[in-house]
């Protein structure tokens, strides 16, 4: 009798144990695969805001961007975080890059517009006027090969955009990155406006005070 209680208070045993971690695996199970759900939707808004970043940057949506890398720190997917992680800071460094060279193309006209008006003024070309016309054609080198480098940036962090793309691949379905068409045509703008600001430098370098 008593070895039969013992076998009955075992197996009661045993099998509690069973269903704990049977409990476990499952929680465990259910939790991953929430993370997971997150870090795709993750990547996906991450890919709606640097889509808008190309189109219409802001600081905004830079900050919108950065604001996900604090979302990955709760993960314990660790492989897909860690590939979440690279493609978002690719995205954020691209949409800081766009911004800087939307804002520097305009700083870069607005010089070449002061120097010419400059040097079309009815007016005496003395000692003053040629110092002007010379410090503002040196502020058009300035602003021009910050704009050569902030493109250059761009276009370099957008070629390296692929293999952030393809360690997120196994994780996420296609459509939740930036597809090679529109990743292109954001590389061939950057180096259109590159040789356009080149050729807009190469005028007012010959003009002479």
């Amino acid at each position: 009798m008593l070895n039969s209680k013992v076998l009955v208070a075992g197996g009661a045993v045993l099998l509690a144990a069973a269903l704990a971690l049977g409990g476990y695996v499952l929680y465990a199970s259910k939790r991953k695969q929430a993370d997971e759900q997150h870090l795709a939707r993750l990547v996906a808004e991450t890919t709606t805001l640097l889509r808008q970043a190309l189109a219409s940057p802001s600081k905004e949506g830079v900050s919108g961007i950065d604001a996900g890398l604090e979302q990955l720190k709760s993960s314990r997917s660790s492989a897909f975080a860690g590939a979440a992680e690279q493609y978002i800071i690719s995205a954020r460094e691209i949409a800081r890059r766009r911004l800087d060279a939307d804002r520097l193309l305009g700083e870069t006209a607005a010089g070449r517009q002061l120097l010419i008006a400059h040097m079309n003024r009815a007016e005496r070309r003395n000692t003053a006027w040629i110092g002007t016309a010379l410090q503002l054609k040196k502020n058009v080198e300035i602003s021009h090969a910050d704009l050569a480098r902030a493109l250059k940036a761009l276009d370099d962090l957008l070629f390296g955009l692929v293999d952030a793309q393809k360690q997120l691949a196994p994780f996420v379905p296609p459509d939740a990155l930036l597809p090679d068409a529109e990743r292109d045509r954001a590389r061939a703008r950057a180096e259109a406006e590159a040789r356009q600001a080149e050729v807009e430098l190469m005028k007012v370098r010959n003009i002479t005070p």
